[in-house]
């Protein structure tokens, strides 16, 4: 399968699956903000994964119908909104597929037996040679999680791996006022910034937005991942019926990437 077909077999996979989930809730309005957050996912897949890969072909649709999506997160839109926009997202990928299918075949290696993306360097978070070659270690091993097909393991890692890249970003900065100060940092109840160590995830992506240090589009799909990391409690994962497919964990894996780029690019920022 060329590399075209395969990213638009993979859209289509998505774009199903998210018109589905919507259509299973009998809620007039899509509300909660966690389901809200799993349709940017789909769509920023669209333009941050998918699309650089199928430039040959007619996308104007396709895109419309993805803003259309992520227009929708921005308030309180009806499902019917959602999925009227889905399926012709579906539609329009439909008529690319077919357009690349012709397309000359090129070397495309299942995400099973592909090459390993090699670690970046993590020397700009942390001079502790040995924590370098455990971050390139947990690196790894999430993407053997993932040719395993062991997508909940794979998942929870990359959860860890971004705790720990984004602390370490955080003890990079010399006044951490800023930080420490920011509008997301966490709280008590008595109103008083937690202490670093009592930092969850979700709390150090939204800081490290509000401090410029990801983009707002990478903000939101890491709460997505967020999300899906909680399935760890297998009540959670029973009670929500969810289960973490092979699509969804190659689609956190770039947006785990795109993270961890953005974080050690930040560094020597002002903030």
């Amino acid at each position: 399968m060329n590399v075209a077909l395969e990213h638009a077999e993979t859209a289509i996979d998505e774009v199903t699956r998210a018109r589905e989930a919507v259509q299973r809730s009998k809620t007039p309005q899509v509300r909660a903000a966690d389901e809200r957050d799993r349709l940017k996912a789909v769509a920023f897949a669209w333009f941050n994964a998918h699309r650089a890969h199928l430039g040959g072909a007619d996308l104007g649709d396709v895109d419309a119908a993805y803003q259309t999506v992520l227009d929708a997160t921005a308030r309180l839109a009806a499902r019917s909104t959602y999925a009227k926009a889905l399926k012709r997202a579906k539609d329009a990928l439909l008529v690319v597929r077919r357009t690349v299918t012709a397309a000359p075949n090129q070397s495309f290696p299942s995400p099973g037996a592909s090459e390993p993306e090699p670690a970046p360097a993590f020397s700009a978070l942390t001079t502790d040679v040995a924590m370098q070659s455990i971050l390139r270690r947990r690196w790894d091993e999430v993407q053997l999680c993932i040719a395993a097909g062991a997508n909940l393991a794979a998942t929870v890692m990359m959860g860890g791996l971004l705790e720990t890249l984004l602390l370490a970003r955080i003890n990079v900065v010399a006044n951490k006022a800023s930080i420490f100060t920011a509008k997301n940092a966490p709280k008590d109840k008595a109103g008083k910034t937690l202490m670093l160590a009592d930092w969850k995830l979700l709390a150090m992506v939204e800081v490290a937005h509000e401090v410029g240090w990801i983009t707002k589009s990478t903000k939101d799909v890491g709460n997505v991942l967020r999300d899906f990391r909680n399935y760890i409690h297998p009540h959670k994962e029973h009670t929500d019926g969810v289960r973490i497919e092979a699509d969804d964990v190659r689609m956190f894996w770039e947006v785990c990437k795109t993270i961890s780029r953005q974080i050690l690019s930040s560094v020597g920022k002002a903030r």
